[in-house]
């Protein structure tokens, strides 16, 4: 008669620094967390003792102060986080495209403080062409010998600047897994495989290098996986794929945040002589956003100290703001929100002109006290500063490029203005067609934006911000974010035509530090910060434009104050 064997697997991705279920950027207690993600697991690894799985899909180094307390602020000798999922349980992760945005220390270093493996079998040495992380690892369950692949979305050189991968290069994921199942198979011989992917189920970037989501190309290619657990596009979903042998495979996201957890139950059949003869899957998404019991305590009283630690340094007042401070004006037009950013950059870099975008669809800082927690409101990644040469021409190109993703073409007054539709994770809500983070506008120059022509035709620049002509000839120093520089938003790629190798080139110079550091030094400088408006660019007709604001801005806000639900939030990648 055939045995069974259970295996419980317990999967999260996606964290962005949610440890402690405190939103320190809005100052109020907050959905999800690691500690809700002990609270969990704790529970479940004391039921079904010896049969459980616990595993990450990437992206635990960024997204909130506490994890920029933790890699940047903090000096433990171990990185802190690393001690928080040793704590938890953690049995194996990947790497993720945000965790390598940290940089080499930083990674590097969690890397060596966790008890576990971090996988990335496609992240190769530059020069031998070995693994720079595990590959793999096997672990033994229940009786059952089970294989883990990591792969890490190889898109990393479209977003990240090679400073932070420095002697890796990145495999496409399908060509890797292929590789790595038969090693794997003939080395080891288990009875299970897991696809472990910090790549999402599929569209985002594809370049004849690589697919930044390739989870259904690559099972729909590749015969030998048994399930497949993914992230990096933050959209929940179980998803059954059929391989090449026929066979269906499941493929598992939990989500963002530790909102949720995927929970995988495995029966595996086993007959007469000991081998696996099948199995079976169920799985549940376990919303935890809210849970609390005695393990969550356990874990709140391990890293008190450390919560408390977050705490004073994102309370920190660092200056006072004397108006408030509007995203949603941006997207109409010059803003006092966007043009604080544009006089930092500039003020930094020393540029002739500045790029800059909105970072969240839809954010206010009050005015009154301005503290650290405020800067993750006003400037939501850990960009540095770049800086390179750009003709007059090209500076058009690049623009024409941004409000090509952001603007309709008009024909009348009761034409829509913005290019927006439903939004993909919330359809009652209306949001942007296109990624808002995007939406480069510039500053340093005094130029016009006319809604009634056609893309490419638009942009109309007047002068230098000082009044001085505007050459499209003459090359210019422009300062942008290290993500921008490195061709993220193909601003520099398709909308200018430059090469990765010929943007290379146009490099002058980079901060040692990120924007938003550099944003706290002026405001502890200065004091006091009155903002305003620069009004060096506009649409037009504004007339025009004046009618389509009043409708669009009720459309896409209402009366509403701004978002403060994470699942709106768009990620960068």
């Amino acid at each position: 008669m055939d045995n069974i064997r259970k295996l419980r697997i317990i999967f999260t991705s996606d964290i962005h620094g949610n440890y402690f279920p405190y939103d320190f950027r809005h100052e109020r207690w907050g959905k999800g967390s690691l500690q809700r993600v002990h609270a969990f697991v704790a529970q479940q690894v004391k039921r079904h003792a010896g049969g459980c799985l616990l595993i990450d899909g990437g992206d635990m180094l960024q997204g909130e102060p506490t994890s920029y307390y933790f890699n940047y602020v903090a000096k433990n000798k171990r990185h802190k986080v690393a001690d928080m999922c040793n704590f938890i349980g953690y049995d194996v992760s990947v790497i993720g495209n945000h965790d390598i945005e940290s940089g080499h220390k930083i990674y590097d270093g969690f890397v060596r403080d966790c008890n576990f493996p971090i996988l990335g079998a496609n992240a190769v040495y530059e020069d031998s062409g070995l693994p720079y992380f595990e590959p793999y690892t096997i672990f033994k369950r229940s009786g059952i010998k089970i294989a883990i692949i990591g792969m890490i979305t190889p898109a990393i050189p479209h977003w990240i600047p090679k400073r932070a991968w420095s002697g890796i290069r990145f495999e496409d994921i399908k060509e890797s897994s292929a590789k790595w199942i038969k090693h794997v198979k003939e080395t080891h011989n288990p009875d299970y495989i897991i696809g472990l992917f910090h790549s999402g189920m599929d569209e985002g970037i594809v370049t004849p290098e690589y697919h930044e989501n390739a989870t259904r190309e690559t099972v729909s290619s590749v015969d030998g996986f048994d399930l497949i657990l993914y992230g990096h596009d933050h959209t929940s979903n179980m998803e059954e794929i059929e391989c090449p042998s026929g066979k269906s495979v499941l493929c598992v996201n939990p989500g963002s945040y530790a909102q949720c957890v995927a929970e995988i139950q495995v029966k595996f059949y086993i007959d007469s002589l000991g081998r696996v003869k099948s199995y079976d899957h169920v799985c549940n998404l376990c919303f935890i956003g809210t849970m609390n019991n005695l393990h969550a305590k356990e874990f709140q009283k391990h890293f008190h100290d450390d919560f408390e630690a977050v705490q004073r340094y994102a309370t920190e007042r660092i200056g006072t703001v004397t108006e408030e401070l509007n995203i949603s004006e941006a997207y109409f037009g010059s803003s006092s929100y966007i043009d604080l950013i544009q006089q930092l950059q500039l003020r930094v870099s020393k540029a002739d002109i500045s790029m800059a975008a909105p970072l969240f669809f839809n954010a206010t800082i009050n005015s009154g006290d301005f503290k650290i927690s405020d800067l993750f409101n006003l400037y939501r990644f850990e960009d540095r500063l770049y800086t390179l040469r750009l003709s007059g021409r090209e500076l058009k190109s690049y623009l024409e490029f941004s409000y090509s993703n952001w603007i309709n073409q008009m024909s009348t007054p009761d034409d829509q203005l913005l290019q927006i539709c439903p939004m993909k994770k919330n359809p009652n809500r209306m949001g942007f067609k296109n990624y808002l983070f995007n939406f480069d506008s510039a500053a340093g120059i005094i130029y016009e934006v006319d809604v009634r022509k056609p893309d490419g035709e638009r942009i109309t620049i007047k002068s230098m911000a000082d009044g001085s002509p505007f050459d499209p000839d003459r090359m210019y120093k422009v300062a942008m974010t290290a993500y921008r520089s490195n061709g993220g938003g193909e601003l520099l790629t398709k909308g200018v035509g430059l090469t990765k190798d010929e943007i290379e080139r146009r490099i002058i110079t980079f901060t040692e530090q990120d924007i938003r550091y550099y944003l706290m030094e002026y405001f502890r400088e200065q004091g006091v910060i009155i903002p305003k408006a620069m009004n060096h660019w506009k649409f037009i007709p504004e007339d025009w434009v004046a009618k389509a604001k009043e409708r669009e801005m009720a459309l896409l806000f209402g009366d509403r104050t701004p978002l403060k639900d994470e699942s709106l939030m768009e990620e960068r990648k």
